[in-house]
């Protein structure tokens, strides 16, 4: 293993746990961050996490941050976003082991074969990776090579159009300030941006379920929170409000389970939100007062128009294609995820047509589903689900194991790692 190169893509959870089992093995690693460590944590903000720390974190990372004195929460704890970064992904960064090996501010905007063409077939792993690395300080791109890249830059800061389709609706693009597309701290600064307004939220997935708890609570406080109104639109589910969640998630994650019942109630009867019940959006205007007219589409082509202050888009994310984009990779046509492991995914979701496990029910499906026709190349974390939304960090601790193992990293590396 001596000399060979690793390139990581992204120090959020998967990217920093990949360098730390690469560096025990005795790789060279260089973590590539286009913002700062835990970036997409830090965006998430005050919001809970669904799983308990045991979940979100490594023996060999507890194991290494105990030896150098960092405390760290109970196993059965749920942090918030910022706490698991703050409580672990930083001081995770900040390791003996780690020192100099990431890089904040170094954003990798494409990755190619030195001196080759996407479309030649021969000779691909005898020749390095190249990555062109922008500098965000100072403006100027770099030239970086690797044997050996693994890509764990997630989904979270690429978001899902607005539109029908997965289209833009007409106009999307020039909403500026007036769009927001992740999950807001409604008790934060950006407060004043919601108390008060008028708001088109769209989504119905958890992130929605928790923007309508912080607006309740906000809508309860009094004053200019009181006043808000919601106007949300969302798909038809029938006689529930949201995405329905499996028994088993239930049963095993009390903070989803409560969160379930909570604005399930709060949907049905809050009087500051109206539901717009399988409604699309077609456009956006913007308007001489300073609002946004919204028109709606039903399903038998009738159209609404609102008039709103601000857009609340909670829709999902996809993965960013565009940076291995000269590279032999196949993805799968429905979630845009690795072919072979997508495949397993479908496989495995055939043979549970009911969705009763959910996140808590997927399973790696071994090395061989992480391999792509692109030698030493690999995508790990939520970005290797593509637009699949059931990934957890245990998945990506797995498939770590898996990818050290196919590389080459030595048996006893991999049992040290594993506890």
């Amino acid at each position: 293993m001596k000399g060979r190169k690793v390139a990581i893509v992204g120090a959020g959870p998967i990217g920093l746990e990949a360098a730390l089992r690469a560096r025990q093995a005795g790789l060279e690693v260089t973590v590539f961050e286009s913002r700062t460590v835990g970036e997409h944590f830090a965006r998430y903000g005050s919001v809970p996490l669904f799983t308990p720390f045991h979940m979100n974190s490594t023996e060999l990372g507890c194991e290494r941050l105990r030896a150098v004195g960092v405390a760290l929460p109970g196993g059965d704890e749920t942090l918030t976003a910022t706490e698991l970064r703050e409580r672990y992904l930083l001081p995770l960064s900040r390791l003996p082991e780690l020192a100099g090996v990431v890089l904040e501010g170094a954003r990798v905007g494409a990755i190619a074969r030195d001196g080759l063409a996407k479309g030649q077939l021969q000779e691909r792993s005898a020749r390095p990776f190249l990555l062109r690395i922008e500098d965000a300080r100072r403006g100027a791109a770099t030239l970086a090579r690797a044997d050996i890249v693994i890509d764990a830059s997630g989904v979270y800061g690429t978001p899902n159009a607005t539109g029908t389709g997965g289209l833009p609706a007409l106009g999307e693009e020039d909403l500026g300030e007036w769009l927001e597309q992740r999950l807001p701290a409604l008790w934060g600064e950006t407060r004043s941006r919601y108390a008060g307004k008028r708001i088109l939220l769209l989504g119905d997935g958890r992130s929605a379920a928790n923007a309508i708890a912080d607006l309740d609570e906000m809508a309860r406080a009094g004053g200019r929170g009181a006043e808000t109104r919601v106007e949300w639109v969302h798909r038809d589910r029938g006689d529930r409000a949201f995405a329905p969640v499996p028994r088993a998630e239930l049963e095993q994650l009390p903070v989803l389970r409560e969160l379930d019942r909570h604005v399930e109630r709060i949907a049905r009867e809050a009087p500051w939100i109206r539901p717009h019940v399988g409604a699309t959006v077609e456009a956006y205007r913007a308007l001489p007062s300073g609002g946004i007219e919204v028109t709606l589409a039903d399903d038998q082509g009738d159209e609404e128009r609102l008039e709103v202050d601000v857009v609340l888009a909670l829709v999902g994310y996809r993965p960013d294609l565009s940076i291995f984009r000269e590279l032999q990779i196949h993805l799968c046509y429905a979630s845009e995820g690795p072919m072979t492991l997508a495949a397993a995914i479908l496989e495995a979701q055939a043979n549970d047509p009911a969705g009763t496990q959910g996140c808590l029910g997927q399973v790696t499906h071994g090395p061989e589903t992480l391999k792509s026709p692109e030698p030493d190349f690999y995508i790990l974390g939520a970005k290797s689900y593509g637009r699949n939304p059931n990934f957890l960090l245990t998945l990506g601790h797995r498939q770590i194991e898996d990818v050290m193992g196919l590389i080459g990293v030595p048996e006893r590396h991999l049992k040290a790692a594993a506890g």
